[in-house]
């Protein structure tokens, strides 16, 4: 049981980190695509 608790918080962790990456991905591209828009004008 213990260990099941230990796999369940590694793949917790895990998914955090990646759902984190994700989001900072996305504000990148955000960052991106609005200073595009900014030096088109």
């Amino acid at each position: 049981m213990g260990w099941g608790g230990y796999g369940y918080g590694m793949m917790n962790s895990g998914f955090g980190i990646l759902f984190s990456l994700v989001v900072l991905l996305d504000l990148i591209l955000l960052g991106v695509w609005l200073w595009k828009q900014i030096q088109k004008k």
